[in-house]
């Protein structure tokens, strides 16, 4: 199986210019034990399971664990070991060995937060999981996820980020999670997907046999999802190409802060690019230039930040394009050539690609407000 990003809906050729290299982390990039967290999707998952089982969290947990769990903002990332105290103590009341696997189905797509939200309305299973790689420290930095496909399947694949550290009921509930979110993402209930543990088999596998519908093994050297290779194209029910769009661009903002690179190279390029409208000179190559820096290098420096040179330019534009619109004396074209089009009509159909509205329309609508 050739190692790859999962396909973006591209013909073949462009696929290949621009598929982004897997990269596994450095040690030095690993993180260590004390930094491995968790969303708080995933623990707010096991409340609404314990909640299906008639069970009160409320007489399970402290109040100030459940308080920081039920109440924290859709980003939040929680402790691994906070994670696992919640965990374990159901799984101690419930005396069910399978409750990752069980409350992995109560694990709801929005509560992922930006993430969860672009991947809704993604245009495709394909797209779900290239965001999934992009994007995976979102939602949990004690695993790293590979993608891989050939013409007959697709895999989803587990790594630990840190070196000797694994958490098996995280590990359950991301594959299970995974399972009935392309599910619900695409309307199709019935879809079936194979799935490889590294752990031992549980006295019963029923509940993992329903998470899958495929088949499941165990003892294995990985873990790990697969899935045919067409489930690829399926279609998101939810899809809408310009929320998705904002939604990327602010998952990116995230991982550029938990990366530590809010004040870094992203914010260097968006000055350079700033500087640059109007000049004509708007390619990568000119800001590679201007940053003493090949293009390849610049190329990979943003595709690990979930970007393309195109995206970055376009928000920046798209920034520029509201404050210039709100300035009344300036007309379009003189907008246009501002922002380094060619023409008017390119910057108008530029700004529709973004916003949905047309340049006149979009200023109207400021006027109103």
């Amino acid at each position: 199986m050739t190692h790859l990003l999962l396909p973006a809906n591209r013909r073949p050729a462009e696929r290949a210019a621009r598929q982004p290299a897997w990269r596994l982390p450095t040690p030095a990039e690993r993180p260590s034990a004390s930094r491995l967290n968790v969303h708080i999707g995933y623990s707010r998952a096991v409340l609404a399971y314990l909640r299906q089982q008639g069970v009160n969290p409320a007489g399970l947990y402290p109040a100030e664990l459940l308080q920081r769990v039920e109440q924290a903002d859709t980003g939040t990332t929680f402790p691994l070991h906070d994670f696992h105290a919640v965990i374990d103590a159901a799984q101690a009341h419930l005396r069910d060995p399978d409750l990752p696997m069980k409350a992995a189905e109560c694990a709801q797509t929005w509560d992922a937060g930006v993430l969860g939200f672009a991947l809704m309305t993604s245009p495709s299973i394909s797209e779900v999981g290239n965001l999934l790689v992009r994007f995976q420290r979102l939602l949990t930095t004690v695993y790293e996820v590979r993608a891989s496909q050939d013409e007959h399947q697709f895999e989803l694949r587990l790594l630990p980020a840190a070196a000797g550290v694994q958490s098996p009921a995280l590990a359950c509930m991301l594959m299970g999670a995974w399972a009935w979110r392309v599910r619900w993402l695409t309307g199709q209930a019935a879809l079936r997907f194979d799935a490889s543990f590294e752990g031992p088999p549980p006295p019963d596998a029923a509940a993992y046999e329903r998470c899958f519908g495929g088949r499941v093994r165990f003892d294995q050297p990985f873990t790990a999802m697969q899935g045919p290779a067409h489930y690829l194209a399926l279609r998101v029910c939810l899809h809408d190409p310009r929320a998705n769009g904002v939604l990327c661009a602010q998952a990116a903002v995230e991982m550029e802060r938990l990366e530590g690179d809010a004040a870094g190279l992203l914010v260097v390029l968006r000055r350079r690019l700033r500087e640059r409208l109007g000049s004509g000179s708007l390619t990568l190559d000119a800001l590679a230039s201007d940053l003493d820096m090949a293009p390849r290098t610049l190329q990979v420096r943003l595709e690990e930040r979930g970007l393309t040179f195109r995206a970055l330019l376009d928000g920046v534009r798209d920034r520029k394009a509201k404050q210039y619109l709100a300035e009344p004396h300036l007309n379009l074209t003189e907008i246009a050539l501002a922002l380094g089009f060619a023409n008017q009509s390119a910057f108008q159909h530029a700004f529709k690609r973004w916003t949905g509205l047309s340049p006149g329309q979009w200023r109207k609508q400021q006027v109103r407000c």
